[in-house]
């Protein structure tokens, strides 16, 4: 038990899983540090330093349902003066390219 336990865990991790999530997000407060963020939310997918001095956190969040990304939100966080100054989110669909139609065509029920 406790090795397919292990094998699911490695599993999900190698498939992209990611650790960020809504909540996790809505977790970070305003004024949070940046090690706060870092421990809420993990390491960042990407960084980004702004005109202004601010450094700009981006995580990304893919939504399943079934084996296919049905939404992707991305989060960013900036941060100035060690703070959070800002957060936003983006939402996004997958692009259609990346649906196998004859799949679909396939394993659909017809009414």
């Amino acid at each position: 038990m406790k090795k397919l336990l292990l094998l699911l865990l490695v599993a999900g991790c190698a498939s992209g899983g990611t650790l960020s999530s809504m909540s996790a997000f809505q977790d970070v407060p305003i004024g949070a540090t940046e090690q706060e963020v870092v421990s809420t939310m993990g390491k960042p997918r990407k960084t980004k330093t702004n005109a202004d001095g601010s450094v700009e956190y981006e995580y990304v969040e893919r939504i399943k349902i079934g084996g296919r990304n049905a939404e992707e939100r991305t989060y960013h966080i900036v941060i100035k003066d060690g703070k959070v100054v800002s957060k936003k989110i983006e939402y996004g669909s997958p692009t259609p390219w990346t649906f196998d139609s004859y799949e679909m065509q396939t394993t659909q029920t017809n009414f």
